[in-house]
């Protein structure tokens, strides 16, 4: 079920701040240190298992606390300190600590409410990584286990582990997890301030072994979806997965392309970055419903911060249309400085963050929808730039209204009033604006003479009529 409120205190730039989400997209956007990050780490720490919140948005002296709702017929609320795991003596054994087992049980019963969920931070690293092989045995593949030295084999990020005691009132952790969160534990997430290509390259190839051995395609299947969304997000420079190959170094997933069959970690670095986002997103959606046809009806939750990063903006524009249309099911919460990510959303689908005049941070959404509007329409109105052109020009523009609003000028000032005007007016009607007002006055030049060609013919016959021809 989606998440549809999240209110905290002390936590990064935020004093108090309520956020109330839309069902489908929320879109976080404003200016550098305005809290768009801080806002995703601190919903990933109330949503995403296991997780480790950042502590450098915790001040030791200011208790920070969340209240999280849900949008399920018994308003389902969560509220607490943050962070959700952190260890204290008093935890679970003080009858006053507040993390106690009705707590933690009602903790428990949100996530599995939101269902899968997923947090992908900004920092995503592009390697030459290769594996040395699956990470299954043919034995592993047959029983959907891995083996016991899988982490081995790899220079993998490190693993988090929660931070819940290992026993709680006699109970082991994984007495106490249900089902369900064990297998989202078992989807091995990233640190919380980066990822890398690694995980993700043998992810791809343990799951193409794994259809390779059990004869199964809801596994080919994942990965070939994965290569149909890439392309397109990518407009269909990205057109298939292609499959694994391998080379002196190790193994390799490999996706077709206008130019040929290439290696992920030799595409362009916003292309790796959206394969990259991608396969964490799929490849852990599909394994935490253990891979049904479809996710479609699969409820989720995408947090990921800038998703737009190195995309040129055609691309950037096709991110949300796509993900909304393949994944109606799927909550996203997401960051981005571009305005091409902005224009086509609905009402209140945008989360934007300002500081008023004492700096405090607050938050609006937008009331109508952003559906038709320019890039620059959003520039100016949604993100609060009232001037797009360069900072020469702006500034002439500011000296030129300065010397507009004085009631007498100086023959100096008058000389460079005149000056400021001529430049102004020559670059602002060159380049591309200067093509369209040269085919604006042929238009009318053309119509021009075409009324006078029609008032003449009028003349001639009003002229013939009183002559009776």
């Amino acid at each position: 079920m989606p998440i549809e409120k999240l209110r905290l205190t002390n936590v990064g730039p935020f004093d108090d701040i309520e956020f109330e989400f839309d069902p489908q997209v929320n879109v976080f956007t404003g200016p550098n240190n305005s809290g768009k990050s801080s806002a995703l780490w601190a919903l990933a720490e109330v949503s995403v298992f296991p997780f480790e919140f950042p502590e450098k948005l915790l001040e030791p002296d200011r208790d920070a606390e969340f209240w999280l709702d849900t949008s399920t017929d018994s308003a389902q609320q969560l509220k607490g300190p943050l962070p959700i795991r952190a260890v204290r003596d008093d935890l679970f054994n003080n009858a006053e600590g507040y993390w106690t087992m009705d707590r933690l049980h009602e903790y428990i019963d949100v996530l599995e409410t939101i269902g899968f969920s997923k947090f992908i931070p900004a920092l995503r690293w592009s390697t030459d990584f290769r594996s040395p092989g699956p990470t299954i045995s043919d034995r592993d593949a047959n029983e959907d286990e891995r083996r016991p030295d899988a982490r081995n084999i790899l220079p993998r990020t490190r693993r988090m582990v929660p931070r819940i005691p290992p026993r709680v009132s006699g109970l082991t952790l994984s007495e106490l997890i249900h089902l369900k969160l064990r297998r989202q534990v078992d989807l091995e997430p990233e640190d919380a301030s980066m990822v890398s290509d690694e995980a993700v390259i043998q992810e791809i190839i343990d799951l193409d072994y794994r259809s390779y051995i059990k004869h199964e395609q809801k596994f080919r299947a994942i990965l070939d979806r994965i290569g149909e969304i890439a392309s397109e997000i990518t407009d269909g420079f990205i057109s298939e997965f292609v499959g694994v190959h391998g080379d002196s170094e190790g193994f390799f997933p490999v996706f077709n392309t206008p130019d040929g069959v290439i290696p992920l970690n030799t595409l362009s670095q916003g292309t790796q970055s959206v394969l990259q986002w991608l396969a964490h997103l799929m490849i852990g959606y599909a394994g935490y419903y253990d891979f049904p046809q479809s996710l479609s009806d699969k409820p989720g939750v995408l947090i990921i911060d800038e998703i737009d990063a190195h995309l040129h903006p055609s691309w950037q524009r096709r991110i949300i249309p796509t993900l909304t249309e393949r994944f109606p099911n799927l909550q996203i919460f997401c960051s981005t400085h571009s305005p091409l990510m902005l224009a086509g959303l609905k009402s209140g689908q945008i989360q934007l963050l300002r500081r008023d005049e004492e700096g405090h941070v607050t938050v609006s959404r937008n009331d109508d929808d952003i559906i038709g509007w320019s890039a620059e329409e959003v520039m100016r109105y949604i993100l609060d730039m009232p001037n797009t052109t360069d900072l020469q020009t702006e500034e002439r523009l500011n000296r030129l209204q300065e010397l507009r609003r004085k009631d007498d000028l100086s023959p100096a000032e008058e000389s460079e009033f005149q000056d400021l005007r001529r430049a102004i007016n020559q670059d602002l009607t060159s380049g591309p604006a200067a093509a369209q007002i040269e085919r604006f006055a042929e238009g009318m030049r053309k119509a021009l003479a075409k009324n006078q060609e029609v008032g003449a013919a009028i003349a001639d016959a009003a002229e013939s009529s009183y002559r009776g021809d």
